[in-house]
């Protein structure tokens, strides 16, 4: 099998606070065991975009992986491993990966799982919807036995083993594939299947016929709309969820409230996306006044309680993609050099745009001090808060100027922010922006599946991006932040934004 690194975001992803447990999902210490066929209820900040990964959307995964399953497995914690493949093998310096696929699968249908199976996802994600650019590399799709699969690609493709653990290996039915109700009715092998959708809830059932029902010990789901962070987390302490994510400024709330919190470093940052086409983002110099604009550290402290790290680049230190020349931050808060670059750009006096956020409180109080700080540079920004859906829509169609916005960078693979913001038909490069040299680079960032070589072009990328001043403007990595009601164990950090419900207990 093809070995790979394990992250160090993965250290210390544990469940902390008040009543907390480990991250494996072990009790409290005297508490009661785990509740079989308990009902876990979470809270999340919107409905999902689509069930059909082929028209998923960056924060879909939550629901995506309830109910799908992909050819590799990535935990939590970012660790490659058997999915619906047990194994698997490059050959032909990386351009050729074959798989040996779980026998005695069954999707949601009853329908087998097989090898014709997985390659009817494979062949219909590479034609249409949003996975077609993570698989334009593949060249070919040969079935060579009932449970042997065959993947040639075009050129060396490492980077593919992190694909296919993410949307890219999703394996759906074949008989739902062209169903037109794919989008709220998923079929796939995964733990759970949908039971019922509707404005603010997504209601999932525990699936009996999962490969390792056993393991699995909660037997339903409730996933609950909450647009605002402050009344999530009012609805954990006051038991009507048993969950959510929060932001950092609400943790000591959180803590007096008696939850248990779970805090850990991901590969989700905070940032401002630019979109290049508009007449004053188009020119670099203006890009990167608006890099230098910025001051992270009081953003961080001020409105996260420091859970956001001041950066100026996508990955975080302890991530191998990251760029240790970049590691300090505090050259890029510089407002004369701002006004100086605004100046030599041919903007003197500043100019004006619109700046959208989203409706939750942590997006529009940054989008707020954001706006106090490009003020000072002469940058009269106006904001527009969007929802949830409008907010996705935009990003997708380039219909903003500039967009306080969370960006996961490591899913599915970290080579995938390179294609998706800094190269021309990246769907998150509305502007057309192309990073110099960036086809090349991304090129030499895929081949090879060993994170040393990779590092190499990743940080030659973002060190160009830099210089040519960036389309999108990191302002800080998040740490993944949740809380929990008494009782509730055995959620782990999402690193890469992979979520594994199978873990999760609920005390009796």
């Amino acid at each position: 099998m093809q070995s790979v690194g394990v992250l160090a975001l993965a250290t210390g992803l544990v469940l902390a606070g008040c009543g907390g447990g480990g991250g494996g999902g072990t009790s409290p210490q005297g508490s009661a065991g785990p509740k079989s066929g308990a009902v876990f209820t979470w809270g999340v900040p919107g409905m999902p975009t689509s069930f059909d990964p082929r028209k998923s959307a960056p924060l879909d995964p939550i629901f995506l992986n309830a109910v799908y399953e992909s050819l590799i497995n990535r935990t939590p914690a970012g660790e490659l491993g058997p999915g619906l493949a047990t194994k698997w093998e490059f050959g032909d310096d990386n351009k050729v990966l074959t798989f040996t696929l779980r026998d005695g699968v069954t999707f949601h249908d009853g329908e087998k799982y097989d090898a014709e199976a997985a390659k009817t996802s494979l062949e219909a994600f590479r034609k249409t919807g949003t996975l077609v650019g993570q698989l334009a590399i593949l060249d070919k799709v040969e079935v060579t036995g009932p449970l042997e699969l065959k993947l040639t690609f075009k050129e060396p493709a490492g980077y593919m083993l992190n694909a296919l653990a993410g949307e890219a290996g999703i394996a759906v039915s074949p008989k739902a594939l062209d169903a037109p109700d794919l989008v709220t009715q998923p079929v796939g092998t995964g733990p759970f299947t949908v039971t019922g959708l509707q404005p603010g809830r997504v209601s999932f059932k525990k699936f009996d016929g999962y490969r390792d029902a056993q393991a699995v010990s909660i037997g339903s789901m409730e996933m609950v709309v909450f647009n605002d962070e402050s009344t999530r987390l009012r609805a954990v302490k006051s038991g009507q969820i048993d969950g959510t994510s929060i932001s950092g400024e609400q943790i000591k709330e959180a803590e007096a409230a008696g939850l248990s919190i779970v805090n850990g470093p991901n590969t989700r940052f905070m940032g401002l996306l630019l979109n290049t086409k508009a007449k004053a983002l188009s020119d670099p110099k203006v890009r990167e006044a608006l890099l230098y604009a910025i001051d992270r550290e009081s953003i961080n402290n001020s409105l996260q309680g420091g859970s956001c790290v001041p950066t100026v680049q996508p990955f975080p230190q302890s991530h191998w993609a990251a760029t240790p020349d970049l590691k300090d931050t505090t050259p890029y808060y510089d407002v004369a050099k701002a006004k100086r670059l605004l100046a030599e750009a041919g903007y003197p006096n500043g100019f004006a745009m619109e700046l959208a956020s989203g409706t939750t409180s942590s997006y529009q109080a940054l989008a707020q001090v954001v706006q106090a700080q490009l003020k000072q540079v002469g940058i009269n920004a106006s904001v527009k808060v969007l929802e949830f859906q409008q907010m996705i829509n935009a990003r997708r169609t380039g219909k903003f100027t500039a967009a306080v916005s969370g960006i996961q960078a490591g899913r599915p693979d970290p080579s995938q922010f390179i294609a998706d913001f800094y190269l021309p038909g990246g769907p998150y490069n509305s502007g057309g922006y192309e990073l110099p040299g960036g086809k090349e680079l991304l090129a030499k960032v895929r081949a090879s599946a060993d994170d040393t070589e990779r590092g190499v072009a990743m940080r030659e990328a973002f060190n160009t991006v830099i210089k040519d001043g960036p389309p999108v403007i990191p302002i800080c990595n998040l740490n993944y932040l949740a809380a929990f009601r008494k009782g509730v164990t055995g959620w782990q950090v999402p690193v890469l934004g992979d979520y594994d419900f199978t873990s999760v207990q609920i005390a009796d």
